[in-house]
């Protein structure tokens, strides 16, 4: 009778402790389920596509990116992300001019403004892997991957700049040097990888990698923007970002 006491007991025990183990495991995270943050680093773009083939640019630069980001854990497996983005879109070539004196002029460099700044607003749902501590009492890092929809916004006015050739055989002569599209707004989709490590239980530090595509259209402000298709264009958007995160309820 006093073995089998005993062995209840045990069987008792060990279920309660299965028991709490898996209270704790389901109920990650009991509290902290946002996270706000800041994130800041590079990103590129590739040739705005579907304008005429002289508006689009050769070459594009690595400039800096920034974003806000909110993040909602629904369970230990999946969360949302909220995020606002600027940075600045660019593309440059060269135009040849045309004759003057009788004599051809060299090609000169021009910019392509797409938008400063280019704006997004994005909604990302994460796929998430997380780490733990020892007894699983704090998740000490998260490694995710998902997709992101989101809206873009360009800043921009359709214009026009020009420089002065400042050469022989006409100095004074005034060249295109910047060509602006005009303000837009389109919609971009892609997919991201991230991983977020705390090193309290509130503070963290995030890096994330990330492509998306981008569909843009813009307003039609001036015959010369239709003249060459500039008001609907697509491209790559690839940023690729380091931050921190703060964990708030």
């Amino acid at each position: 009778m006093k073995g089998l006491l005993l062995t209840a007991v045990a069987v008792l025990g060990l279920s309660g402790s299965i028991f709490a183990q898996n209270q704790l495991w389901e109920n990650f995270p009991p509290e902290l389920r946002w996270d706000i943050g800041f994130n800041y680093g590079a990103s590129g773009i590739t040739r705005p596509l579907g304008p005429e083939k002289a508006y689009q640019g050769t070459r594009t630069n690595v400039v800096p990116d920034y974003s806000l980001k909110v993040v909602y854990a629904i369970d230990p497996h999946w969360n949302v992300h909220f995020d606002v983005g600027w940075r600045t879109w660019e593309s440059y070539g060269s135009w040849a001019n045309p004759y003057t004196m009788g004599t051809s002029l060299k090609s000169t460099p021009v910019k392509f403004q797409l938008g400063k700044p280019a704006l997004t607003e994005s909604i990302q749902f994460n796929y998430v892997i997380p780490f733990y501590s020892d007894y699983k009492i704090f998740n000490k890092a998260n490694l995710y991957f998902g997709v992101t929809l989101g809206l873009v916004n360009t800043v921009s006015d359709g214009s026009v700049g020009y420089s002065k050739y400042n050469a022989a055989p006409d100095s004074s002569y005034r060249y295109i040097s910047t060509y602006n599209y005009a303000a837009g707004i389109g919609y971009s989709v892609g997919v991201q990888a991230g991983y977020t490590y705390y090193v309290k239980r509130k503070w963290g530090f995030n890096i994330e990698l990330g492509a998306r595509y981008v569909e843009m259209g813009t307003s039609k402000t001036n015959s010369q923007q239709d003249d060459h298709n500039t008001n609907r264009y697509h491209m790559l958007f690839l940023p690729e970002t380091v931050g921190i995160r703060y964990r708030i309820m």
